[in-house]
């Protein structure tokens, strides 16, 4: 079944997230339910992260050689990734506004006609506040919903 234009798809997320940091990895991974739809060129994502925090909305904007990362609630963040550049972000805590420096290695969306299911890649390096970077691989799996 194909997206078309502003039709929204309801999807199973499940989202892993690998950090290396200073000689330690940390694995994270959230599975919920959400939205994925195109409008233009972009094919967006909307979920909602449930944490201790509190809730979470989170909205990716994928391009080819571009992506947005929005959250908004318990974490507020701002993050772009562009192919092979580095970009400016923000990140809204408790204790203030933290800027944050994105070097994006690679973007990779595969999408499976035949399961009805997709996978976007991020690998990037991010240093918050001009602290030490981290890697970071990011990988959004996804399954439409009948």
């Amino acid at each position: 079944m194909s997206l078309h234009e502003n039709k929204q798809q309801k999807i199973k997320v499940v989202l892993q997230t690998k950090i290396m940091h200073e000689g330690v990895t940390e694995n994270f991974e959230v599975k919920t339910s959400g939205l994925k739809f195109r409008k233009g060129s972009a094919l967006y994502f909307q979920y909602a992260e449930k944490t201790d925090a509190g809730d979470t909305q989170t909205t990716i904007k994928y391009k080819e050689y571009e992506t947005l990362l929005l959250r908004n609630g318990a974490v507020k963040m701002r993050q772009l990734f562009r192919s092979s550049e580095i970009t400016n972000g923000h990140y809204e805590s408790i204790y203030g506004t933290l800027p944050m420096r994105t070097h994006t290695e690679s973007i990779e969306h595969l999408w499976n006609e035949n399961t009805n299911e997709g996978v976007l890649r991020l690998r990037y390096t991010l240093d918050v506040q001009g602290g030490e970077p981290g890697q970071y691989e990011l990988n959004l799996n996804y399954k439409e919903e009948a």
